[in-house]
């Protein structure tokens, strides 16, 4: 078994008894995995977890979400404290109304052209609702990639395609949805910006880094 194989299996089995689970994450509903992506943005899942839950109750549909009160959207969006995302969704929903029919689209560039929808965010949709085998790669993953692998950026690292290349190429098979938040909720839980919990990482004997720390038995 290689590096990438052994990669894609510890990750797998850790994630089967440590993932989190989160409404958006029982749902292959387009528009609901895209309103959690835009909540999502530099913001933690679990502040984000009331707000999506009435959200997704006042405005269940794009054409509900088109219709609402402006003020009425405002005030859901005012707890996670970024008052821009109201906005943003109020435009993403009259788009989605003028220009798809109230669907939200399934190719990577309809994605992109979408208010508010970057490539992150365009990746989440194909993959967790549309079931395409894509690589959901932020920053956040890029660091698990190049602590594992001994990567060092080339400028920004979510930028630098090496990166999503060795994520899309560990892909395997028909579990894109379980790989890819196998390796948000590790970067969130144990391979975190400072202090990574070397110890209780799946993946200790095959990062370059915990072996450069001292953290893994060579």
């Amino acid at each position: 078994m290689n590096r990438k194989e052994e990669f894609v299996r510890r990750l797998l089995r850790w994630f089967r008894e440590n993932g989190r689970n989160y409404p958006w994450r029982q749902s292959t509903d387009p528009y609901r995995v895209l309103m959690a992506e835009i909540m999502l943005q530099r913001t933690k899942a679990d502040q984000v977890l009331p707000v999506y839950l009435s959200f997704i109750e006042r405005f269940p549909t794009p054409r509900a979400l088109a219709t609402a009160p402006p003020d009425e959207i405002r005030k859901v969006f005012a707890s996670l404290g970024l008052m821009w995302r109201a906005e943003r969704v109020m435009k993403l929903g009259a788009v989605l109304m003028s220009d798809h029919r109230g669907r939200v689209p399934d190719t990577r560039e309809e994605l992109l052209s979408l208010p508010g929808v970057g490539e992150y965010a365009a990746d989440a949709v194909l993959c967790f609702a549309y079931g395409r085998n894509v690589a959901v790669v932020d920053a956040n993953v890029c660091r698990v990639i190049g602590r594992v692998f001994g990567l060092k950026p080339r400028g920004e690292a979510r930028r630098d395609p090496r990166y999503r290349s060795i994520v899309q190429g560990m892909i395997p098979g028909e579990r894109a949805r379980e790989f890819n938040w196998a390796l948000i909720d590790l970067a969130s839980l144990i391979c975190t910006p400072r202090n990574p919990k070397h110890m209780e990482c799946p993946l200790l004997k095959i990062c370059n880094r915990a072996h450069e720390a001292g953290g893994a038995d060579t």
